[in-house]
């Protein structure tokens, strides 16, 4: 193998692999990611690792299993040869979409930041610690490589499905490379998230568990993950609510953001336009418009107010991701999709909490193929 080729776990051995013949939920397969998940669950990691371990518990597992179990006019079988390329600013992300790829019993290689954290190093010293034990990626490989090297044009040739995680910058630049005609892809590029609030006075004793969730939306990965809000649409919700909210939600982040970057990020918006209205642990910044969506901001949340919930959905810009929502049935959403691009609402507190449909798309699908009989 390549002396650029830094191999994290799994096999050397993946651009000689023969055609796989291991199909969708393998009882090998569910049994290795259900070692994995017991042992992130009873080890001393992360709340970041538990996390991933609680959503390969079995009982999510096999709950998958019965979905696709009740069609009887398909067969499921693996797309075969998947190469996944991981963004560097959510670092625990590659380990969902390869789980799912490894269920749906396909040959993944995963490239990774040649600059682990530390968790994806403990993550990569659990997973060869149970290879050695069962031998469950001898057809899964994690590695790195320098990206001036002509590593992603082999891959992007051995595979039959690119799935590429990262920003337009990035995924635009690694798209340069040509895939062979009957390959597929399929990009997660940069995108913008919000929160949809609709506060009355009775949900005044709501409003510090909603805050909560808010400041873990925002402070898990710093803001910098897709799903992060960086706005807020206060939906007919009166002023003095929304201070209580701002209140709620600034004691319990403390100090989580830097005071240069929440300085330096407020003052960019409001050279845009905005008016700051709040500034402690958090600044909040006031605009009838969202400002700076493109711009990649720490420690500081846009908001905006509208009695018009048509209105607000005009507001979202084109690569809108996730909305977490409150006060809104299920009709307020339905106004909220057909008006704008989202692709997924959650609650409060759970925007980060990976799903196999993410981003609009059920990954099972996509890492799958179904062969009609």
């Amino acid at each position: 193998m390549s002396s650029n080729i830094q191999l994290w776990a799994g096999s050397p051995d993946y651009l000689q692999w023969s055609r796989t013949q291991i199909m969708p939920f393998s009882e090998k397969r569910v049994q290795f990611l259900v070692r994995l998940s017991e042992a992130l669950l009873s080890g001393h990691y992360s709340a970041t690792l538990i996390a991933l371990g609680f959503w390969l518990r079995e009982s999510q597992l096999r709950q998958w299993q019965q979905e696709y179990a009740k069609d009887d006019k398909v067969i499921l079988a693996p797309v075969g040869r998947v190469f996944i390329v991981s963004p560097s600013n959510v670092e625990g992300l590659f380990a969902y979409s390869w789980a799912l790829s490894y269920l749906m019993g396909n040959q993944t290689v995963v490239r990774v930041s040649e600059q682990l954290t530390d968790d994806q190093q403990a993550l990569f010293t659990l997973l060869e610690s149970l290879d050695v034990q069962t031998a469950g990626l001898s057809e899964q490989a994690f590695i790195s490589y320098d990206k001036r090297s002509d590593w992603t044009l082999k891959l992007s040739h051995w595979c039959q499905l690119r799935m590429l995680w990262g920003s337009d910058q990035s995924i635009e630049s690694i798209r340069q490379i040509p895939l062979l005609a009957q390959t597929q892809e399929w990009v997660f590029p940069d995108r913008y998230s919000v929160s949809i609030l609709h506060l009355t006075e009775a949900d005044n004793a709501k409003i510090p568990k909603l805050a909560e969730g808010f400041a873990r939306d925002v402070s898990t990965y710093q803001q910098q993950a897709c799903a992060s809000p960086k706005w807020v649409f206060w939906y007919q919700t009166d002023d003095a609510l929304q201070q209580r909210f701002w209140q709620a939600v600034d004691a319990c982040l403390g100090d989580v953001f830097p005071a240069n970057e929440r300085l330096v990020a407020s003052q960019y918006l409001c050279a845009l336009g905005g008016t700051e209205v709040f500034h402690d642990n958090i600044k909040v910044i006031d605009s009838a418009t969202v400002l700076g969506g493109e711009q990649h901001l720490r420690g500081v949340v846009g908001q905006s107010q509208f009695s018009d919930l048509a209105m607000i959905a005009t507001q979202l810009p084109d690569h809108i991701q996730s909305v977490a929502a409150f006060g809104l049935d299920q009709t307020a959403k339905v106004t909220v999709v057909t008006r704008s691009n989202v692709r997924q609402f959650a609650q409060m507190g759970r925007v980060l909490n990976f799903d196999k449909v993410w981003d609009g798309i059920d990954l099972t699908t996509i890492l799958s193929k179904k062969v009609r009989l």
